[in-house]
């Protein structure tokens, strides 16, 4: 039997057209999406080409030097190796610890021409490590065009120690220098703003900021609000527990030109025996052959260079000092120190010589207690070991032994309160002079800064630090 029902709209349609959707809603969909992906990848190519060009950087070259003793370097792979020399640091995240009978120092500089030279490069920033420190490297870099308006920016973390800093100020671009103090509150943050020397210290109980020259800020990090500045001549002290800050006016250098700043620039490693500001130096017109003294830029700091060469074979002697003509009254502090950071090059003779009295590097400070009595502090540093073991390392003046330092790598010397170490009835009340001379055969030293301090520790509530 046949069916002859009507068929229905569906049945008697076309295929094509069953479900189909409308060509030009499609066509519109794909030139919409195509005009996205346009939109996207040109914003894309836009805000990356602007980030390579304006905000990319590339790393500085960071060395680390070992002046004494041995350090702890322990990288990403938490495995630690001991450094006793030098090497370059590449690797961020880096840990650098020290015991208690080392120091090392961390040099960052600037790009040279070739990228590579860093004896072309110009010192930016040294941060050495004094004993019983722990800090890690977390980044140095700067932009990678000179166009970008970006600072070149250092980061440390973890500080548990002392540090001292340097910051030169080198070049035109400015730069930010961030060190991270970790506590379980959340830790400080120490913000160092311009070229300057400063001592930075942390342990469990408090940070201590104090800045020789220099501006720089410390804030809690999970406080809000201005940080707390410190410039020339204050110390800051955040204490952790309380979280408190106090902000006094700790420790003074009454050094002139204690960084030897150069009277014109000298580029090129190149001397001048121009004498710095402040400094009188001298070289007794007796010897044969004649030692020296140059204004030099060494290793990109400003340095007074001492030397005597050409195969000397008798004592010789160059020294600077700087002299209070009136004497400078000290009777109305509790804190005296004297700090140098020196390079020794070369000695031809070992430890200070027969007597002790000849080292490659001697500080002295000439001075009247309250009688008028005259006396000395002095202080040797030295290289070149005794194989015989039969060298005397104290002089007949001094009162503590001189210091093995190594070879050709810069040192931080910090004498500590000197009042601690002189009978109370004959402490300094005018100091005269300070010197720093070189003495021996053959000897060549590089001093980059020699500072006396001044200051009450125990009326401000430290500890002499």
């Amino acid at each position: 039997m046949t069916d002859h029902s009507p068929a229905t709209a569906a049945e008697t349609a076309p295929a094509t057209e069953i479900g189909a959707a409308h060509p030009e809603r499609i066509a519109w969909m794909v030139l919409l999406v195509a005009f996205a992906c346009f939109c996207v990848l040109t914003i894309g190519i836009v805000f990356g080409v602007y980030q390579f060009l304006f905000q990319s950087t590339v790393a500085l070259p960071v060395s680390l030097e070992v002046a004494i003793g041995t350090v702890g370097i322990t990288g990403a792979d938490m495995i630690e190796a001991v450094e006793r020399d030098q090497r370059n640091l590449t690797d961020t995240g880096t840990s650098i610890s020290t015991d208690a009978l080392s120091q090392a120092t961390l040099q960052i500089h600037s790009l040279a021409a070739d990228n590579n030279d860093v004896a072309q490069s110009a010192l930016l920033v040294a941060v050495t490590l004094q004993g019983n420190t722990v800090l890690t490297f977390d980044y140095a870099n700067t932009p990678r065009f000179d166009w970008s308006q970006l600072p070149q920016r250092i980061q440390f973390t973890s500080l548990q120690g002392a540090l001292d800093i340097l910051v030169t100020g080198a070049g035109e671009r400015s730069l930010q220098m961030d060190i991270y103090i970790d506590e379980p509150g959340g830790g400080v943050q120490v913000q160092l703003l311009s070229k300057g020397r400063y001592r930075l210290s942390a342990s469990a109980d408090e940070v201590r900021l104090l800045s020789l020259s220099g501006r720089g800020t410390a804030r809690f990090v999970d406080e809000t609000g201005s940080p707390n500045s410190v410039r020339a001549g204050q110390e800051l002290v955040m204490r952790l527990g309380s979280r408190s800050v106090t902000q006094q006016e700790r420790m003074q250098n009454v050094l002139n030109n204690p960084t030897f700043s150069l009277i014109e620039p000298i580029g090129g490693g190149a001397a001048s025996a121009e004498v710095p500001a402040g400094w009188e130096c001298d070289v007794p017109p007796d010897q044969t052959p004649q030692g020296s003294y140059s204004l030099v830029e060494f290793e990109g700091r400003p340095s007074m260079r001492l030397r005597r060469v050409n195969h000397a074979r008798t004592n010789g002697e160059v020294r600077c000092t700087q002299v209070f003509p009136d004497g400078l009254d000290v009777s109305g502090f509790d804190t005296l120190r004297i700090l140098t950071t020196f390079s020794p090059e070369n000695q031809s003779l070992s430890v200070c010589g027969s007597l002790a009295s000849e080292c490659i590097l001697m500080l002295r400070i000439d001075y009247r207690d309250i009688y008028n009595n005259h006396g000395s502090w002095l202080r040797g540093f030295y290289y070149a070991e005794d194989v015989t073991g039969a060298a005397r390392k104290t002089c007949a003046s001094c009162i503590q032994d001189h210091i093995h330092t190594r070879q050709a790598v810069w040192y931080t010397f910090d004498s500590d309160n000197l009042l601690n170490l002189i009978a109370e009835e004959n402490h300094p009340f005018l100091i005269d002079s300070v010197t720093f001379y070189a003495s021996g055969h053959q000897f060549d030293v590089v001093v980059g800064e020699v500072i006396l301090l001044v200051g009450n520790a125990t009326n401000n509530g430290g500890n002499g630090s």
